[in-house]
């Protein structure tokens, strides 16, 4: 089996299909799995794509799924111009892509989710792809796959997100979260200088010494 096996950042995999001939798979669709094993945490790079690579050849697979994509990046897998194989009649004009990690109980996140939605994205802005192109591997077996956390609504919600405005919300709420933490400790300060001087208050004040904390 020849694979391509080359990690690249999202922005170097959108350079890289900016000039990239499709033909003559022309995919119509993407279609999304997960690896379920290995895991997020199992997960070495270059040495489970190597692993994954003799998994497929061990079953006597020509190709396999066309992108991996991880926490570390987007891993190219077989070529995005010829079939994988990775869904059964699935195949048909479609990109394959494995999302590392098990998702039967949980949704993308971090970098992993990062990489996922802006490979999604900017796929379906080179090859047309509407929304009814994104499809599951559970569309043509049995399987949970990409997920049973996983659901065509919160992905399609994902991919109308605008990414820059919701890192902004985090960072204005950690500012927020930080700001209200140290008025607390503020006013904390406040109320026991307060309960002191009540304490002091009509005795002769060089007797007492007040320490903060």
């Amino acid at each position: 089996m020849n694979i391509i096996n080359k990690k690249l950042s999202l922005n170097d995999f959108k350079a890289y299909i900016n000039g990239f001939n499709f033909a003559p798979l022309n995919p119509t669709k993407i279609v999304l799995h997960h690896t379920w094993r290995p895991t997020t945490q199992e997960w070495q790079g270059q040495k489970s794509i190597n692993g994954l690579k003799s998994f497929y050849e061990g079953k006597g697979w020509s190709a396999g799924p066309h992108l991996f994509i991880a926490e570390d990046g987007i891993w190219l897998f077989s070529p995005m111009n010829l079939v994988g194989i990775h869904a059964g009649e699935g195949n048909t004009k479609s990109i394959g892509i494995e999302i590392v990690g098990d998702y039967d109980n949980q949704l993308w996140a971090g970098k992993t989710k990062e990489n996922v939605i802006g490979t999604v994205k900017a796929l379906m802005s080179k090859l047309g792809v509407k929304e009814d192109g994104i499809k599951f591997h559970r569309d043509y077996s049995s399987k949970s796959c990409p997920g049973n956390a996983i659901t065509k609504e919160w992905v399609l919600s994902q991919l109308k997100s605008d990414p820059a405005l919701e890192k902004a919300i985090e960072e204005a709420q950690n500012v927020y979260d930080k700001a209200l933490e140290e008025a607390n400790k503020s006013a904390d300060a406040l109320s026991k200088a307060q309960a002191a001087l009540a304490l002091l208050k009509g005795k002769p004040i060089k007797k007492y010494i007040i320490t903060a904390g």
